[in-house]
């Protein structure tokens, strides 16, 4: 080819796996901290102004959560993804590899200030987890040990496979579809 192409491979172990295939119906749907900075981000770049620095910040230093997501499977979450398309796109990755349907509550998106729900609901590059546990995680604990919020947004339910409804007081609304690698 006439292009370099490098692949790296990682090895690790972890103590307790969260797949994205273990969601199951009636589990509660949690994120981790504050989405949309990466996405303000962006569009203040594209659009050819500074972007806020609490924004910029989020896009041009994310922080994985390594150890965040290790106290999350010790507490009882069975599976997670980064949210790296937006929290519809990434949701909707568990949904499928789940065979489950997610619902989302707009309202209930955790997004930094400047941020509406709507356009958090399609940021990437966040670096934050979308988690699925069957009962409810100790947000306070988390927030005291981590500095950032642990907050319900959605939960499981039994519906088609893959599918990812988002609802803004108990109506069903437009999500956006987050980044798409494959797009058709």
């Amino acid at each position: 080819g006439g292009e370099l192409s490098i692949t790296t491979t990682a090895l690790g172990h972890a103590r307790r796996l969260l797949r994205r295939h273990a969601v199951r119906d009636g589990d509660g749907i949690y994120v981790t901290g504050r989405l949309g900075g990466p996405g303000a981000a962006l569009a203040a770049l594209l659009a050819g102004r500074a972007p806020a620095p609490e924004h910029r910040a989020r896009f041009a230093r994310p922080v994985a959560r390594l150890a965040e997501g290790q106290w999350l499977a010790a507490s009882g979450a069975h599976a997670a993804v980064d949210v790296s398309d937006g929290i519809v796109a990434d949701a909707t990755h568990l949904a499928a590899a789940a065979s489950i349907g997610i619902e989302l509550d707009l309202r209930a998106i955790p997004v930094m200030e400047g941020v509406t729900p709507r356009d958090a609901l399609v940021s990437g590059e966040e670096y934050e987890l979308i988690v699925a546990a069957p009962g409810a995680l100790d947000a306070d604990a988390f927030a005291a040990q981590f500095g950032v919020p642990l907050t319900r947004v959605g939960r499981a339910v039994a519906a088609p496979a893959g599918e990812v409804v988002v609802l803004d007081q108990g109506r069903r609304v437009a999500g956006g579809r987050g980044h798409d690698h494959f797009p058709v």
